[in-house]
């Protein structure tokens, strides 16, 4: 990490849990949708592309052709990403995919400290175990709704999530040193789109079954978690680590339970209010440790 990275990581640190509050509206938004999850993320995609042209043009940052190629692996993992949890979620239930998806830091973490040259210390170990932990407990914990069963294909599906969803978080650490923020997620977005699009062909999907307030809902989430939550994310990788990163997210979970409970009056149970302020609080200690190393090595370096 630079010095110009160093200078920015405590902003970097509060944009990542920025964007895992932006996530956490993402269930409820979808869900308020009533459309199928291939079909939303389809309009989704195509929605906050569009916004993100005028940006890009107005701001004049139209990405070249070679920063679309280097942002071609992470567009179409992105794509992938959206449509392969949405196939998990038709195998398994949501609880068995959170629980996955929370496993996160432990395919990121390895590939940050060999391939990255990050440091895995002891106070990043420490809250991600406690953070997995903590977010197993919350989903388990929580309140009974009758929900699918898990086919054994669901666990395969959702093991795939978690490996694409974690390389992506990888691949634009990567590419983010080298493309500008606006550039990057128009040309991600753009990449996805045409991917998901493809998938829908593929699926036979069809795409007219929005209706009514069904567009309103998902205009807000191609713009609340898509563009500000994934732009937070993008902006902050030359400044976090990508170790730290893929452990601030889940926060996410526990955002999602307290706006599902606030939104949609589902319930939350006490043991899961445990686990989830147990969450917080190893991503606070995280958050606080991180941005205080840096200033210290700023100080002394």
């Amino acid at each position: 990490m630079d010095e110009r990275d160093k200078s920015g990581a405590g902003v970097g640190v509060a944009a990542v849990l920025m964007a895992s509050i932006f996530w956490s509206f993402g269930g409820v938004l979808g869900k308020s949708a009533h459309v199928g999850g291939v079909v939303l993320s389809f309009w989704r995609l195509w929605i906050a592309s569009g916004i993100l042209a005028i940006v890009a043009l107005v701001t004049h940052r139209w990405p070249s052709w070679g920063e679309i190629k280097d942002s071609l692996i992470s567009g179409v993992l992105f794509g992938l990403n959206l449509c392969v949890f949405f196939i998990t979620l038709q195998y398994t239930s949501i609880a068995v995919a959170l629980i996955i998806g929370s496993l996160t830091p432990v395919v990121a973490f390895p590939v940050a400290v060999k391939f990255m040259g990050e440091h895995l210390t002891r106070v990043k170990l420490a809250c991600s175990v406690i953070a997995i932990a903590g977010v197993t407990v919350a989903v388990l914990t929580a309140p009974s709704k009758g929900g699918a069963s898990t086919k054994p294909v669901g666990y395969v599906w959702a093991v795939a999530s978690l490996l694409v969803w974690s390389l992506y978080l990888l691949q634009t650490k990567r590419v983010r040193a080298r493309v500008e923020t606006v550039r990057y997620l128009f040309s991600v977005c753009m990449i996805a789109t045409v991917t998901v699009s493809l998938m829908v062909v593929v699926l036979r999907s069809d795409v007219g079954r929005v209706h009514g307030a069904g567009w309103v809902w998902i205009v807000l989430l191609a713009i609340g978690p898509g563009i500000a939550g994934h732009g937070l994310v993008a902006w902050a990788q030359p400044r976090v680590d990508a170790s730290v990163t893929s452990l601030l997210i889940q926060l996410e979970p526990v955002g999602a339970s307290i706006v599902a409970w606030i939104v949609l009056d589902e319930r939350v149970s006490f043991a899961q209010g445990i686990a989830m302020l147990v969450v917080v609080s190893a991503l606070g200690v995280l958050a606080y440790r991180e941005s205080r190393v840096v200033v210290f090595d700023e100080l002394v370096g």
